[in-house]
């Protein structure tokens, strides 16, 4: 029983060490430099070309909620500038009653 369960764990080390040479790319970086040709420059293109298109990925959802987040504070700041300037016009008391910024 006791070789049995080291076996076992002799076999599963192999396996868990193994897998992971077998999965190093996806298929589309897999393929490209074998479809690149041979030359050491072309490779090298593509798999920088494949780096910075994954940060472009990764990136834009950010940039577009930064974005988006900028434009909604800025559109409540002038809502707020644009309600308390009517209330200013309607009401000419408030004017005097509201400390002034410098």
């Amino acid at each position: 029983m006791k070789l049995f369960q080291i076996l076992l764990a002799v076999l599963t080390l192999t396996v868990v060490l193994g897998l992971p040479g077998l999965a190093a790319a996806c298929p589309s970086c897999a393929d490209a430099p074998a479809a690149g040709g041979d030359d050491d420059e072309n490779v090298m293109g593509n798999r920088l070309a494949y780096n910075r298109s994954i940060y472009v990925m990764v990136g834009v959802p950010y940039l577009t909620l930064a974005i988006a987040g900028f434009l909604i504070y800025r559109g409540v700041k002038q809502n707020e500038a644009f309600r308390r300037a009517r209330e200013l016009a309607q009401d000419p008391g408030l004017a005097a009653a509201t400390p002034q910024a410098s």
